[in-house]
């Protein structure tokens, strides 16, 4: 697969195989499952597959496996998810036999915070069981293949997986294209039935069996086919759970009968009914708030105050502190004895030491920062590398003219030397140094979660009692990102007093690069939903014209619908799973004729419509035509620098002049050149190349005539008064007109 190195075979499946791979951009494990080439040549069965991952990619929940992309590649569909080290609730009866009740509770209580979340999103998940609840090595339940479709060879697969099963067919009440497929031993009645019937309750049914597998140890019912054992779910009684192991309170009993009652009216109405009745068994109250006990907060402010106050920690923040105020008065005295050249040097020597320390950090502690920088790149298109080997280039050359080219060169070997001995002298004593309080959080927190308490209760238990300086502790737990929607609600009314961010210059790098990163994956996801939705309706007998406008505008409606689902907000399409679906090609076109209407992603409203008159803009202003722009401004502005070298204090043994001269070439007549005689030339070509990081046709037109304004907006009229220059109010002028213009811009 094209980003990913599998790395082994975690498992096989009805749709196919569940492959450990790296995701090379981010270089993390995931999980990669890839269908079976007969299921993903099925055009329907791809298109509702396709939808409902995608859409099951929207939930963000700790108690959810996150499903990170979903494409295809030569004919086979594939969707990679987080990968959670650890083991199965399946793996750990299969280990451990019947669970101690409390615990049991626990897991499923985590589990049903999941369903929840999903379930208010309209996504069911219609195949709980013990081998879908992941737990990790911090004790958190994590509910697998969440939204994604079943298919029949996952009954096949029990079958085969149990040696005394025979063959007999399902009766003609229980097959059929309405039947609602997932796994016998936890199958809720209605969905042995029939499709049509099942909401969420049944995932509140499966769920009472995983409940019930947990603490007695045994399945609620035996059997040797799937037919059997569908059969005993729809109308045998179970035996209560305390019959079958005695340290079952007879309360956790009747919860659990409830759960696996029958009729869909006599179960729990909702997920957070269940929720709450759980909490309530576990003696979890809730008054709005978590209320932690005093040793809890004792403990957790121990752990932060070790983690913050680690001596090689302090050691290091003393050392930096004294070795960049020695370089910055350094940079001063050379600035004050003429020594400009010796000054940039100095600042190319921070500059590039911060840089060789970045990677060398990054690689070796996989930090968020550094992998997304990481994606970033290698997310760039082939026109992007060139735009940003030519800037580099256009540096060195620019470094080169003033000649001091070979000075930044040592200054950077030696700033790449100060990065590794960082590295050897202090990282790794820190690490480990801060690795014990860290352990010690995790296993309180550990012992919290098991006692029912939910994962936002704890993040906020951990930001709210950290400290002022509690960002570090707390993203070394859980993560850049939980860190920020932890930030969110901590600081949220001021209540939490003043609090210190942690390394928050990375914060609008990532902004910028979460926005490129977003548009890239819009474009590919629509690309990809259109086609498996076009091969859907030509396979149900629509032509190929009506088949493609169909499926662009379907799409748009299913992503307007996603990104409701997204917010919570309820959405006009969403049925039992929480996608748009039709079944035929009629269905469609009845589907687009109610709910029909300009699309949000700017795409025309009949298909082959093109837009001549903005083509023809983007002939003026596009990136071509801004790169040579660039290019020739910044190469103007550096030849001017070096004829007037010695006014930039580069030159060696010259006098100084009083004031600047125009750009003179040979054999080029003044009058040509001229219009080179100030550094607006240059900051006039980098607003340029800094556009070539945006898109659209009046963004480009806005920057041009920004930068036009930054460059000759004195020869043409801009005046002002002292103290403020000419140049001062057309430099500010064109910068505002392209920072307008970048409002306008697309990533």
């Amino acid at each position: 697969m094209p980003g990913y190195a599998i790395e082994s075979i975690l498992g096989y499946g009805g749709m196919g195989t569940v492959y450990l791979a790296r995701q090379q951009s981010l270089d993390r494990a995931v999980a990669l499952k890839v269908m079976s080439r007969n299921w993903s040549q099925d055009a329907v069965f791809s298109a509702r597959f396709t939808r409902e991952a995608f859409a099951a990619a929207m939930l963000n929940h700790p108690n959810v496996v996150q499903i990170y992309d979903v494409g295809d590649v030569d004919g086979y569909r594939y969707f990679s998810m987080e990968f959670v080290p650890g083991m199965s609730l399946s793996d750990v009866v299969r280990k451990q036999g019947k669970l101690d009740p409390e615990t049991a509770v626990g897991y499923v209580l985590q589990a049903a915070r999941g369903l929840k979340h999903a379930h208010d999103r309209g996504l069911i998940h219609r195949d709980v069981k013990p081998d879908n609840l992941l737990l990790n090595e911090q004790g958190i339940v994590k509910v697998a293949d969440l939204g994604l479709v079943k298919t029949p060879d996952v009954i096949e697969s029990y079958d085969r997986a149990d040696p005394g099963v025979d063959d007999t067919p399902l009766p003609r009440e229980m097959t059929g294209t309405r039947m609602a497929l997932g796994t016998p031993a936890y199958m809720a009645p209605e969905q042995c039935r029939d499709a049509a019937t099942v909401d969420h309750r049944a995932d509140i049914y499966s769920l009472g069996c995983t409940l019930y597998v947990l603490v007695t140890g045994r399945a609620p019912f035996d059997g040797r086919t799937a037919v059997e054992l569908m059969t005993k779910h729809a109308y045998e009684p179970i035996v209560p759970p305390e019959l079958v192991a005695g340290r079952v309170p007879k309360e956790l009993s009747s919860i659990i009968q409830r759960m696996m009652a029958k009729q869909i009216g006599d179960r729990y109405p909702t997920m957070a009914e269940v929720i709450r009745t759980l909490e309530q068994w576990l003696g979890v109250h809730h008054t709005g708030t978590f209320s932690p006990r005093d040793e809890q907060i004792d403990q957790l402010e121990a752990c932060v105050q070790q983690f913050n106050h680690a001596p090689t920690v302090i050691l290091r923040e003393r050392v930096l502190t004294a070795g960049a105020t020695l370089v910055m008065l350094a940079a001063v005295l050379f600035m004050f004895f003429g020594k400009l050249s010796w000054a940039f040097g100095l600042a190319g020597l921070v500059l590039q030491a911060a840089s060789a320390y970045f990677l060398v950090h990054g690689l070796t502690n996989k930090t968020y920062f550094f992998r997304r920088v990481r994606q970033f790149a290698l997310g760039l298109s082939a026109w992007d590398g060139i735009l940003v080997c030519g800037g580099l280039g256009l540096f060195a050359l620019l470094l080169w003219i003033l000649g001091i080219f070979w000075l930044w060169v040592g200054f950077g070997l030696i700033g790449t030397a100060i990065a590794g001995g960082m590295r050897l002298a202090f990282d790794r004593a820190i690490a480990i140094e801060r690795r014990e309080s860290l352990e010690q959080c995790a296993t309180l927190l550990r012992r919290m979660r098991h006692h029912g308490l939910d994962e936002e209760e704890l993040r906020q238990f951990t930001a709210k009692h950290a400290g002022v300086h509690w960002e570090e502790f707390f993203e070394a737990l859980f993560g850049y990102e939980a860190k920020l929607a932890a930030r969110a609600l901590l600081l949220r009314g001021g209540s939490a007093g003043a609090r210190e961010r942690y390394a928050g210059w990375r914060e609008p790098i990532l902004h910028l690069i979460d926005r490129v990163e977003k548009a890239r994956k819009e474009t590919r996801e629509r690309k990809m939903l259109e086609g498996v939705e076009r091969a859907r309706l030509l396979a149900a007998g629509m032509d190929a014209s009506r088949a493609a406008a169909a499926a662009e505008r379907a799409t748009g409606e299913f992503l307007d619908d996603v990104e409701a689902m997204r917010e919570g907000r309820p959405n006009r399409s969403s049925q039992a799973s929480g996608c748009y679906r039709a079944d035929s090609a009629t269905e469609v076109t009845e589907f687009l004729a109610v709910h029909g209407r300009p699309q949000r992603f700017g795409l025309s409203a009949s298909p082959g419509e093109r837009d001549w008159l903005g083509r023809a803009v983007w002939c003026l202003v596009g990136p071509h035509v801004r790169i040579v722009l660039a290019v020739l401004l910044m190469s103007a502005c550096a030849i001017w620098v070096h004829q007037n070298r010695a006014f930039f204090g580069f030159g060696e043994g010259r006098e100084q002049i009083v004031g600047t001269t125009a750009l003179q070439l040979n054999d080029v007549p003044a009058e040509y050149t001229d219009w080179a005689d100030s550094a607006n030339v240059g900051w006039a070509g980098v607003l340029l190349l800094s556009s070539l990081f945006f898109r659209g046709n009046r963004m480009a037109m806005l920057v041009i005539l920004g930068a036009a304004i930054c460059a000759f907006g004195t020869r043409f009229g801009i005046r002002t008064v002292e103290p403020i220059r000419d140049y001062h109010a057309a430099i500010i002028l064109g910068s505002i007109f392209t920072l307008i213009g970048f409002r306008f811009g697309r990533t």
